[in-house]
């Protein structure tokens, strides 16, 4: 049997309980199709856009790729992630090495830094910088519109592996808040599910020989109105740590035990993702760091759930699909997966 063509299409922060037939009847049908997982699959934490992006093209959690938050921890400071990137190969990489062609096109500009698709061989936009007449969203990234015109301008027709990232339902709901019950939200959920349907119409060409995965990076949920600084907190506090805040979650890197981090104000859980570094959240809708008032946020466990929808024609969609309802995906998976389905050497080789 042949190997399929793959299309990796990140739906960011769509509701993964948002799948309706009259409503987002192009999700319906790949769901038809294949399968999906009724439960949604899992974020890594923090449960935000540039860790599970990373996790998706690595297919390692966010200690192992470095792509933490919206920054890398480099040489006991942080610098962005699409300055830096993801450690480690990445599907792109992978697919070079093995002679496949790989195709990548984002919304988020940065997201070509986040995700080392400049080894890709063709990505959008270029450089991951937006054209300055490329439709933009409310917070400024490439809207679905622009997307879909970036297709038109790499050469899908012969990519092996095509990652796809629309962006403005991550726009809607930090906008007007998690839904998709928000008339603003439902209305966004119907123009990306268009929008995917017309990169399913893109391809049907070879939709014989095409798997479709549809994820999602994260949920989102509402917040209230102020943000503790935790850093400042954690400082006041006699704490030699660093902290990058992230939303309704926040990185702490630093000598220091699980007990001192839940004694700081608005902080209600925690989890070690190595010796030395945690990830913390608050009470449903405590922001940390800065208000940007905004309705909705990610980044805690309330935010890990995730939309994973597949279909296509190739016979090996069922397979697919028998492991996905199995779930819950989890996003570190993805990666082997694709790979499998490529026929991609292992990573770790």
């Amino acid at each position: 049997m042949p190997s399929p063509r793959v299309a990796f299409v990140i739906l960011d922060a769509f509701p993964f309980r948002g799948v309706d037939e009259k409503q987002t009847p192009s999700l319906a049908r790949l769901r038809e199709q294949g399968g999906w997982a009724r439960e949604g699959g899992r974020a890594e934490l923090s449960a935000s856009t540039y860790p599970n992006h990373a996790t998706f093209v690595t297919g390692a959690a966010p200690i192992d790729h470095g792509v933490l938050t919206s920054m890398v921890l480099v040489d006991g400071g942080f610098q962005s992630a699409q300055e830096v990137g993801p450690r480690g190969p990445t599907l792109f990489t992978r697919c070079r090495e093995a002679g496949r062609r790989s195709v990548a096109v984002f919304g988020d500009q940065n997201l070509v830094g986040v995700c080392g698709a400049q080894q890709a061989d063709a990505h959008w936009p270029p450089g991951g910088v937006l054209p300055e007449d490329a439709p933009r969203g409310g917070l400024g990234y490439g809207a679905d519109e622009a997307v879909l015109s970036g297709l038109e301008q790499v050469d899908v027709d012969s990519a092996d592996l095509l990652v796809v990232q629309l962006d403005e339902v991550d726009t809607a709901r930090h906008l007007f808040g998690p839904g998709p019950g928000v008339p603003e939200v439902a209305q966004q959920c119907r123009r990306t599910d268009a929008a995917l349907g017309q990169v399913i119409e893109r391809l049907a060409p070879r939709w014989d020989d095409t798997i479709l995965i549809a994820v999602s990076d994260h949920d989102h949920e509402s917040v209230r109105p102020g943000a503790i600084d935790l850093a400042a907190e954690a400082r006041a506090s006699g704490l030699d740590v660093l902290v990058q805040h992230d939303g309704t979650a926040a990185l702490v890197v630093g000598d220091v035990e699980a007990s001192e981090l839940l004694e700081l104000p608005g902080v209600s859980g925690e989890t070690a993702i190595a010796p030395g570094v945690y990830v913390v959240w608050g009470d449903e809708g405590q922001q940390f760091g800065i208000d940007w008032g905004l309705k909705a946020q990610h980044g805690s466990p309330r935010t890990a759930g995730q939309l994973a929808v597949v279909g296509g024609g190739h016979p090996r969609v069922a397979e697919l699909a028998r492991w996905v309802e199995a779930g819950p995906p989890p996003a570190a998976a993805w990666a082997d997966r694709v790979a499998d389905l490529l026929d991609l050497p292992d990573r770790r080789s």
